[in-house]
């Protein structure tokens, strides 16, 4: 047996995808997101939380909201294959960013910058988009895949505009790359199982990590905020701006809860693009029952 060779399979795919237009991508994501059983854990996991997020909308708002995620999950999937094998200077043109010379200004001064995001569906694009955009390899501070072929695979693709990922308990590498000067990605809005706070998003106590603050401080360096939507042609918009000057200060609590808050307002405009197939509320408050089946 070939070792590995699902992950040369992986990224055959990879390739295949990373040729096609955005507007391709949306009408194969389209066809995909309906297909069953390629969806069934999904759609009970996005059932779930769009119904604890979003109360207000009553049973068919939330039904079409579900459909839209479903459709924008399978996107940017795609789309994370399009940042990870798309040679380079094929994406170019293909994103709208704002904000940009903040970011140019941070590299120039020397001290490093942190550009904090949130799991829009995308945000590999968007980051791909972003350090291209800036010049230079920008690391990422990630969760390693269990499958070390596709791990190896994955971690190959990303060194394209990431140069070296970090693995997240590795915080003293990434740290160190910023303080070299270089601009950096950190992406901490998953469920927390340890060094957690919980603090609300959506209406709902969420398991976030209590060390985000920490993290930046390290790091040192300016801090930008980075949020991206794409539009109906598939056409990213990614806005950089500046961290609040306070932030991170040193309530942990507050850090996350302040950063929650900011996922929360920015993801109104187009909720069905936040990724919400993710078991976010995985990790429950003390007493408070599991939330997924």
């Amino acid at each position: 047996m070939m070792r590995c060779w699902h992950a040369r399979l992986f990224r055959a795919l990879g390739e295949r995808v990373s040729g096609l237009s955005p507007a391709r991508v949306q009408a194969i994501a389209r066809g995909l997101s309906r297909l069953p059983l390629a969806n069934a854990k999904r759609r009970r996991v996005a059932a779930t939380n769009i119904a604890l997020c979003f109360p207000q909308l009553g049973d068919a708002g939330r039904r079409d909201l579900l459909e839209r995620a479903l459709v924008s999950n399978t996107t940017g999937v795609l789309e994370t294959l399009r940042a990870w094998f798309a040679p380079r200077g094929t994406i170019a043109g293909q994103a709208c960013i704002t904000g940009l010379p903040l970011l140019h200004e941070a590299l120039a001064g020397g001290s490093g910058v942190v550009v904090v995001g949130a799991h829009y569906d995308g945000i590999e694009l968007a980051m791909r988009h972003v350090a291209e955009a800036s010049g230079q390899h920008m690391p990422i501070l990630v969760r390693r895949h269990n499958d070390a072929c596709i791990e190896a695979t994955v971690a190959q693709a990303r060194g394209r505009y990431a140069g070296t990922t970090y693995d997240k308990k590795d915080i003293a590498g990434f740290a160190a790359a910023v303080q070299a000067g270089q601009g950096a990605f950190y992406v901490p809005d998953q469920n927390a199982a340890r060094r957690t706070v919980f603090v609300p998003f959506m209406g709902v106590q969420t398991a976030t990590l209590g060390a985000i603050g920490g993290v930046l401080r390290r790091c040192g360096g300016r801090v930008l905020l980075m949020w991206a939507h794409r539009d109906d042609a598939g056409i990213q918009h990614i806005e950089l701006e500046p961290a609040w000057p306070d932030w991170p200060g040193g309530d942990e609590t507050a850090n996350a809860a302040r950063y929650m808050a900011w996922i929360e307002a920015r993801l109104q405009p187009s909720p069905e693009q936040y990724l919400w197939v993710h078991r976010r509320f995985k990790t429950r408050p003390p007493g408070a029952p599991p939330v997924y089946r």
